[in-house]
């Protein structure tokens, strides 16, 4: 009931910081032009060496979110002055997002939620069994005809079977992103370690460099020009650990938002060194990189978020009459 709830809040997450962030409202185009100018004022603000990541604004949201050590992040706007800064959890959504992913309790909540989302998918599956003798029910609807037990358990049953296959799709993305490290272990480790992968990380690179090439400003209008018509989403900042400028793009026909196409250019000497073209992955991992969209709703659909939320009610609706159910049984 939690992680539903919590979950279906956070399909909304963009909608609520329009509400109470104006910076989130204004206009804004996502052009290298336009990202290097909140590229180079980070850099002016911050120490490299701090930075993990920058997730830049779009068009949808402009707000740039910096990710920085020892769980910090940051807020900033269109120019690239910061709009806030927290810890942690510091801010509302932060702390939604915590309590659904974690139970605000760490690694361990996240271990609980994992384990309950399997337990779930057995849940699910031999609540269908369970169904199958009762199936002529299904025709007396999901409403509650009276509080007593047995229309409890024959509504439960019915929105159950409803939204089965919404909430194994939920369950199943939801485990992936508890263990990220162990699936990509197991379905990509071997395939990512052959050099027909690697090989096609050094096709398409172009061959400028020196002469300030490896800037923001024109390190970003490289790696539009060898990823045309794709927009910029993050980069990962030259350090000790690092002297690489990483641009993550998003191209026309990527579900994900998470910069999975990428070009390494190097920040000194300019040259670029590496290109990672997400629409050419193999399959497998082309299948598992629309987890995050899937499970999040981030796909830039109204449609689809709007789906993901009556799922999520659903679900809660689901879970509130089951454990109704349950406790009347002792009563």
């Amino acid at each position: 009931m939690l992680v539903s709830l919590t979950g279906t809040f956070l399909v909304w997450k963009q909608q609520y910081l329009w509400l109470v962030i104006p910076q989130a409202r204004v206009e804004f185009i996502p052009t290298a032009e336009s990202l290097s100018i909140i590229a180079e004022a980070i850099d002016r603000q911050f120490d490299g060496n701090e930075i993990l990541s920058v997730q830049f604004a779009s068009h949808e949201l402009p707000l740039t979110l910096l990710t920085l050590s020892d769980e910090r992040f940051a807020y900033l706007d269109t120019q690239g002055s910061i709009v806030d800064q927290w810890q942690g959890n510091g801010r509302f959504e932060e702390w939604v997002y915590d309590l659904h992913h974690r139970l605000l309790l760490g690694d361990t909540g996240l271990n609980m939620v994992g384990a309950a989302a399997m337990i779930m998918v057995l849940l699910a599956l031999f609540g269908m069994i369970a169904f199958w003798p009762f199936r002529k029910g299904f025709r007396l609807g999901l409403l509650l005809r009276s509080p007593g037990r047995a229309h409890l358990l024959l509504a439960h049953r019915n929105l159950g079977i409803v939204v089965l296959l919404p909430f194994l799709l939920t369950l199943v993305t939801g485990i992936v992103l508890v263990y990220p490290a162990q699936t990509e272990g197991w379905l990509l480790d071997d395939m990512r370690r052959t050099e027909q992968y690697s090989n096609t990380m050094t096709e398409h690179l172009d061959d400028i460099s020196g002469g300030g090439s490896g800037d923001w400003l024109p390190a970003m209008q490289r790696a539009v020009a060898v990823f045309p018509d794709a927009t910029i989403r993050s980069a990962q900042v030259p350090g000790s650990f690092s002297g690489y400028r990483i641009i993550g793009l998003q191209q026309n026909g990527e579900w994900s938002r998470q910069s999975l196409s990428r070009v390494y250019i190097d920040s000194e000497q300019g040259y670029m060194d590496i290109r990672m073209d997400a629409l050419r992955y193999p399959l497998i991992e082309r299948i598992y990189n629309t987890v995050v969209p899937l499970h999040t709703g981030k796909l830039n659909s109204f449609v689809y978020k709007l789906w993901l939320t009556m799922v999520g009610l659903g679900i809660f609706a689901l879970s509130t009459m089951g454990l109704t159910g349950f406790v009347k049984k002792y009563l």
